[in-house]
């Protein structure tokens, strides 16, 4: 087993700017209410081509306790929730309060609809709370179970069919969304597949390396075919851009697949600056959807050119974010989530301590 698996840092990294990529496109998007009918569908089929980073996380996440861990008490529950819900609350109360006073709502609202209930973009945290619990008594019945490929076909056969039934059959999604309380794309049967899909990799890690070393050509061709029949089965609905859907669950799979294959052959690129991004990528997901619509007002003069608007815009929120987080760590007593600074100041120390600690747990290195 690699000491040092540096194509995971590259991976983690490039799922992160996938993310930000994902969020300036559809930002593009909203700010073009009226474009043509051709530049709305072109807008959709790119947008999908980047949708697969909210499922790449959840794989990761999934594969880097699979390959770290062999048993679990329940410190390692408490460890995850501890490192990962302070700061989804804090960054939730700032966004919460935020969105109150541009709705000119009570803040009280707007922080059970978006933080209680999930209805805002941090929704991701709570999918991967729920799967910490399930992961948890998945180790307490047997750890075996990740290596299990029935169990794997089975969870796929779950995922499609919930999120076909949920999508398309008018009855069960009232239902659904009468009697499950929290935002309906928390709901962890719409992600399960991809969730053992991580266990399963890191179970097999170093065979699927192996693999993906000989036969990565393979996998191109797989990535391009499942997104052929995502073209060839997607609705008509090309303002709804979402992976929580059955039309792209072969396409985020394949692609988590093809990242890793190539981030593989990655040794020193830019390796300074890809390690601080996947130091900071938790801090970089729940800080940059604050701060787009503020830097969309500097960066939309590039928006006729779309890749210099991605470079520049990109460019700008890892800055932002990789400069506050370093900021952060200078200020007196951060280590301990303390800071005599006012106002978001005080709430992103916080933040920085927890993500810090969260993924020294979590992306330790495997015991040989």
């Amino acid at each position: 087993m690699k000491k040092n698996k540096l194509e995971l840092v590259y991976l983690r990294a490039f799922i992160c700017v996938i993310i930000i990529v994902t969020h300036l496109l559809t930002q593009i998007t909203l700010e073009n209410e009226q474009m043509s009918d051709s530049s709305l569908i072109l807008q959709y089929y790119i947008r999908n081509i980047f949708i697969f980073g909210t499922p790449s996380f959840i794989i990761l996440s999934q594969l880097l306790t699979t390959l770290n861990y062999e048993s679990v008490t329940i410190n390692y529950l408490f460890s995850r929730f501890k490192y990962i819900f302070i700061p989804y609350l804090l960054i939730g109360l700032f966004y919460s309060y935020s969105e109150s006073l541009i709705t000119a709502s009570s803040f009280k609202k707007q922080f059970i609809e978006n933080v209680v209930l999930g209805q805002w973009y941090g929704y991701f945290i709570i999918i991967i709370m729920q799967f910490f619990v399930l992961s948890y008594i998945i180790y307490k019945i047997n750890f075996r179970l990740f290596n299990s490929k029935i169990l794997l076909l089975l969870a796929f056969i779950v995922q499609q069919s919930y999120l076909h039934y949920f999508l398309n059959n008018d009855t069960f999604h009232q239902f659904m969304t009468h009697y499950y309380p929290l935002s309906e794309n928390t709901m962890i049967l719409g992600w399960i597949f991809y969730f053992f899909l991580g266990g399963y990799i890191g179970y097999n890690y170093e065979k699927i390396l192996s693999f993906l070393e000989k036969y990565l050509i393979i996998v191109i061709m797989l990535t391009l075919g499942a997104y052929v029949l995502f073209i060839a089965v997607s609705g008509s609905d090309y303002w709804n851009v979402t992976s929580f859907t059955y039309t792209l669950t072969l396409y985020n799979s394949v692609m988590f697949f093809l990242l890793l294959g190539v981030c593989m052959h990655f040794k020193t690129m830019l390796l300074n600056t890809i390690k601080a991004i996947s130091a900071f990528s938790f801090f970089i997901y729940l800080l940059h959807p604050i701060i787009l619509d503020s830097l969309f007002a500097y960066t939309n003069i590039f928006e006729d050119n779309t890749i210099v608007f991605l470079a520049i815009s990109l460019l700008m929120i890892l800055g932002i974010c990789i400069a506050k987080q370093e900021l952060i760590k200078k200020v007196p007593y951060s280590s301990y989530g303390l800071c005599m600074c006012l106002n978001k100041g005080f709430y992103l120390t916080i933040v920085s301590h927890y993500e810090n600690k969260f993924f020294n747990i979590l992306y330790k290195e495997p015991n040989n």
